[in-house]
């Protein structure tokens, strides 16, 4: 049970963008050679928008009464924190594209927008993994930039398939999911973002 609890801390949804630009601009190719400062920029963007923010967001939507608790198990209470991060992740990719960074950071936060927003839309009637949704649209990424872009990240790519099975297993040892929700959340992050991702 424990290290189905911290997996999950590890692997929470949050996270994903940030772990997307790590690999992008360490594995990326001609993204691996962009300038330090722009390196920061793109780093610190991503970081206030899509984990700062959210972060800090959640300790008032609690003293509102909004949601009852951080870890959202009530799928109802979802529905305004998921917004706001969307929100928040269409904001960076703005000025990500208003800052002249390349094309594929703002597209990958828009589809990581894309990807809560259609959770958002599943949790008004069913509960869907948004751990799973995360990781999903990653690894969508992955794959779609390596095979548009010709890069070898193979290993990369089954780091995170491996990734994916212990976050799926974790939501699921830790009775906040079934199977079928766990798989809908993955399938929905994955081809949103393989999809949106090949456009580049």
């Amino acid at each position: 049970m424990r290290l189905a609890r911290i997996l999950t801390l590890l692997l929470h949804p949050v996270i994903m963008p940030l772990a997307g630009v790590y690999i992008l601009l360490t594995y990326g190719g001609w993204l691996s050679l962009m300038p330090p400062v722009a390196k920061r920029y793109i780093y610190l963007i991503t970081a206030i928008t899509t984990l700062v923010i959210p972060l800090l967001i959640l300790p008032l939507l609690k003293h509102k009464k909004i949601i009852s608790g951080y870890h959202l198990s009530d799928h109802r209470e979802r529905r305004i924190p998921l917004l706001l991060v969307a929100f928040l992740n269409l904001a960076g990719a703005w000025i990500l594209q208003r800052a002249g960074a390349p094309l594929v950071f703002a597209l990958f936060l828009d589809a990581s927008s894309m990807i809560i927003l259609g959770c958002t839309l599943i949790t008004w009637k069913w509960k869907i993994s948004t751990h799973l949704a995360g990781i999903g649209g990653l690894t969508g990424m992955v794959m779609a930039v390596s095979l548009k872009w010709t890069l070898n990240l193979e290993i990369i790519t089954g780091i995170l398939f491996l990734l994916s099975g212990l976050s799926g297993f974790a939501r699921l040892k830790l009775d906040q999911h079934t199977p079928a929700q766990v798989y809908a959340g993955y399938l929905l992050g994955f081809g949103i973002s393989f999809f949106v991702m090949r456009m580049i």
